[in-house]
């Protein structure tokens, strides 16, 4: 039987100890427990500024951004949205160094320095007042899928981008998430063997690193329990989620599992009512919101349209008013009482690459 995986169709176009651990066959009624709080908001969209081109495979993130006025004075920072890298779908899916952000003060997007290198499924994390950059693929005559274990930083959008420690060994299409003081990548993608040129030299993997910035050294933690690329990440209560994503022999998954970093442990968490890969995520009030992503099948697979709101205290799940213009490999940040949910393409495997920036409240 042949395999459908989105690089095939792509190619061819809180109570930590509380948690509740469920079997993958939970009903769907189960999951989604929408009993309690039926009557609660589902949320609003409002669509803003496009992205200044279109773009997928993306992993924003917040940043803070000061400004000297022309007399001198400096106002408080403010908070954008930030992104690096990614499939451009020009000249057949082009892999792009530039560096956007989105002001939303403003409703503009403007230029920051660009990456040393294009790369797409790089993941920005921004910490202890810098801007990281960190793992991805790079693309040329060699292969379009060589895995980088690359870390750069900067500390501003105007400064260049320094070359810090790698990773230990190349990771991609992984979580990257602050905890405290220090960057947690956790599973994704890592080079089955020695070949690294192509989406199918690589296999999922388990793999946790620590990153500590004070001493630019990466540390060894639990492994992720089910390993899974393209999943989405948020932390909240300082336990960070890992939330469905897919594997290349099962294709996506439903898992949710938590790591405290304190214990070292992973546990997991009530399953989201679809299996989903290719999404994103974002926390807002104390939820943890989950947007769209794709699915595969014999007639080529479609794009997801469901948001879900997790309440890590309560372990449940429900359905949120669905986006209106339904994406994956797109990324979701929050700034203020907002979350905006920006790129990624609306069909399965890279068709439709998208410039769309949409805000979602509740």
């Amino acid at each position: 039987m042949t395999q459908i995986n989105r690089r095939s169709i792509l190619g061819a176009s809180a109570a930590f100890g509380g948690l509740t651990a469920l079997g993958v066959g939970a009903s769907a009624a189960m999951l989604s427990n929408n009993a309690p709080g039926d009557d609660l908001p589902t949320g609003a969209w409002t669509p803003l500024q496009n992205m200044p081109f279109p773009v997928q495979e993306i992993y924003p993130t917040a940043f803070r951004k000061a400004e000297t006025t022309s007399n001198g004075f400096k106002p408080a920072p403010m908070n954008i949205l930030v992104n690096a890298g990614g499939l451009t779908p020009d000249e057949g899916y082009n892999v792009t160094d530039a560096v956007t952000f989105y002001d939303p003060a403003y409703d503009q997007w403007g230029f920051g320095t660009s990456l040393p290198e294009p790369r797409h499924h790089i993941s920005l994390v921004a910490n202890n007042g810098y801007l990281y950059g960190i793992g991805g693929f790079a693309r040329n005559e060699n292969g379009g899928w060589q895995m980088r274990g690359n870390c750069w930083r900067t500390g501003s959008l105007s400064e260049q981008w320094s070359d810090m420690q790698p990773m230990p060994h190349p990771q991609a299409e992984s979580i990257c998430q602050p905890i405290g003081p220090n960057i947690h990548v956790v599973g994704g993608r890592a080079p089955a063997g020695s070949s690294n040129r192509d989406w199918a030299d690589h296999i999922d993997t388990d793999q946790h690193w620590l990153y500590d910035d004070a001493s630019d050294k990466w540390f060894k933690r639990a492994p992720l329990p089910t390993p899974r690329n393209s999943s989405a990440g948020a932390v909240f209560n300082g336990a960070l989620y890992v939330i469905g994503g897919r594997t290349v022999a099962g294709g996506n998954t439903s898992a949710v599992e938590v790591y405290d970093p304190l214990s070292d442990r992973w546990e997991r968490a009530r399953p989201m009512p679809k299996a989903q890969g290719g999404l994103a995520a974002a926390v807002l009030n104390r939820k943890i919101y989950v947007f769209g992503g794709e699915y595969f099948s014999p007639a080529g697979g479609g794009v997801f349209a469901e948001a879900w709101e997790y309440d890590p205290i309560a372990d449940r799940w429900r359905a949120v008013a669905a986006m209106p213009r339904p994406r994956h490999g797109l990324g979701a940040v929050t700034l203020g009482n907002n979350i905006y949910v920006v790129g990624g393409a609306a069909k399965a495997g890279g068709a439709e690459t998208s410039a769309a920036l949409d805000r979602f409240e509740i």
